[in-house]
């Protein structure tokens, strides 16, 4: 009657090394090695992932404040591109009232159409 009650073991296959190794339906591992393995690599990608976009917000903030510096509150999507400007990592987006939406990019906000940024404007630090 003993072997009724405990779960049936079946044949697994590792997610780390790959290897086919019995034991319990939900076992995902054959080894401590490989489950630890696995899990640090899956860390290790979201904090080079999650260090790739912080890089890259601060690659725009950067160009968005030397256009600012040059007086200057709109260019061209082509032209920002050039310098290094990833139009797809912001801060913040919120639908515009009118055609083109709103973006930020930390404390500086930008309207963006499909071919250029524009209205680029720090925001006052006491609100919006």
């Amino acid at each position: 009657m003993m072997s009724n009650n405990r779960k049936k073991e079946e044949e697994n296959i590792c997610r780390e090394c790959g290897r086919a190794f019995y034991g319990r339906r939900d076992k995902n591992f054959c080894s401590l090695e490989c489950k630890n393995r696995w899990h640090n690599r899956v860390v290790r990608e979201r904090r080079r992932v999650r260090t790739e976009t912080l890089a890259q917000i601060s690659r725009n903030y950067k160009i968005l404040s030397e256009l600012l510096a040059e007086d200057k509150n709109s260019a061209s999507l082509q032209e920002l591109a050039k310098a290094g400007f990833d139009p797809a990592f912001a801060t913040g987006h919120r639908k515009g009232s009118c055609r083109h939406d709103d973006y930020s990019c930390f404390d500086i906000s930008y309207y963006r159409s499909s071919t250029k940024v524009f209205n680029v404007r720090r925001r006052n630090a006491g609100g919006r």
